[in-house]
């Protein structure tokens, strides 16, 4: 299991586009589970609505956790997909 910290820079938020970019990473990943966890909460980082749901904010931290046998490469390729602009 690894996991990432994220803070959120972006005035938005975590809105619909980092959120399906998130989601469109991580469905990539067959063999391997992906969460994102936020304010107590823990979802599925597969599903653009679960992440949408948990509300994340300007100046809030979330944290991805990949857990699976390509665990590495899909955390890589999540970071990566979030970009400068979150």
């Amino acid at each position: 299991m690894v996991k990432e910290k994220v803070l959120v820079k972006n005035p938005i938020g975590v809105h619909l586009r980092p959120a399906g970019d998130i989601a469109e990473a991580a469905i990539k990943f067959k063999k391997c589970e992906v969460y994102l966890a936020c304010g107590g909460r823990t979802v599925n980082g597969k599903s653009l609505l679960s992440i949408l749901s948990l509300g994340i904010k300007q100046n809030s931290e979330f944290e991805i956790i990949c857990d699976g046998e390509d665990e590495e490469a899909a955390l890589k390729a999540i970071l990566a997909s979030l970009g400068p602009d979150l």
